[in-house]
């Protein structure tokens, strides 16, 4: 079962790549759909909350996410917090409700995040496998927490 979850960590983290693979794709389209990428971000995010809330209707769960996000938000860094936090829901599933629905949909959030990744680092001109160790580095806390979690799983 734990292998099921590494497994399925590592993909929903994959998803990232294939976003900057995209943008590298498309990288002519990437200034002028910056605006749909930051509306698919946030309207993926917001669904991964509703469905985990709804599949999980603890008052425990809604506080304790709910806190999470709320002092991610302070960060200047809050858009890589999110989706460190996307490490919490993704655990959180696999152990009670919804994991079958929240994990394809936090890879699909790796899609605009890696393409607004690559947007802003674009003016750097830097190679690809600088930018691909780049966008692993800025986002290994997802990885790291999500095997934390589930290790800490393990153990409950």
């Amino acid at each position: 079962m734990f292998f099921t979850y590494l497994i399925t960590l590592i993909i929903a983290f994959l998803g990232l790549f294939l976003g900057l693979l995209i943008g590298y794709f498309v990288e002519e389209e990437l200034e002028p759909g910056r605006k749909y990428f930051d509306v698919m971000r946030h309207a993926l995010f917001v669904v991964i909350l509703i469905l985990f809330f709804v599949k999980n209707p603890s008052f425990l769960f809604i506080i304790f996410v709910g806190l999470v996000i709320i002092i991610f938000s302070f960060s200047k860094h809050r858009e890589i917090l999110y989706y460190y936090a996307l490490a919490l829901i993704f655990f959180l599933s696999w152990r009670f409700n919804g994991f079958t629905l929240i994990a394809p949909l936090i890879f699909l959030y790796g899609f605009p995040v890696g393409s607004i990744y690559l947007y802003n680092h674009l003016k750097e001109k830097k190679k690809k496998k600088k930018m691909v160790l780049g966008i692993f580095r800025q986002y290994v806390g997802f990885l790291i927490t999500g095997i934390l979690l589930g290790l800490i799983g393990l153990l409950l």
